[in-house]
């Protein structure tokens, strides 16, 4: 018991970082439970102990588009062909048509004429107020390049 290197209620302990051989009461057990001297001693970083909480993305009390809401260009077809030079097209729908819109009549040699909608007389007839500059055949495509600036649109 006369060993100078023996201290009651203090023994050696060997830092599990560096290896060296330290007294009892100069080491510390660090967050991930290792037992270390002072030099190798550093606390657990607080970022270790952020939590990220749930993003919640729902869109309270969220509502349908309208079904009549038309995003992009309305398109319609040809119902009876007409001839070059004609000035009255029949399509399935005029319902969305206005008189100054801009349009795009698919004539016969695949090409799109672009006109300009004079009136809608009814619901099937759009005049132009130029003349076609070919002749338009059942089921050719026209676009209405102004349907997205209707004010009934928004």
């Amino acid at each position: 018991m006369n060993d100078p290197a023996y201290i009651r209620g203090d023994p050696w302990r060997i830092c599990e970082v560096c290896g060296f051989k330290t007294r009892s009461s100069q080491t510390s057990k660090r967050w991930d439970g290792l037992i270390v001297c002072r030099e190798d001693f550093e606390p657990r970083h607080p970022q270790d102990l952020v939590r990220g909480r749930k993003d919640d993305q729902n869109v309270p009390d969220p509502r349908p588009e309208p079904l009549d809401t038309v995003i992009g260009p309305l398109t319609t077809t040809i119902s009876s062909a007409a001839s070059a030079g004609a000035t009255t097209i029949s399509v399935a729908s005029s319902v969305r048509f206005m008189a100054t819109d801009r349009i795009g009549v698919g004539l016969n040699d695949g090409n799109f004429e672009r006109n300009t909608v004079h009136s809608v007389p009814d619901g099937t007839s759009v005049i132009l107020l130029e003349p076609l500059g070919g002749p338009v055949s059942i089921g050719n495509v026209v676009i209405d390049y102004s349907a997205v600036s209707h004010p009934d649109i928004g």
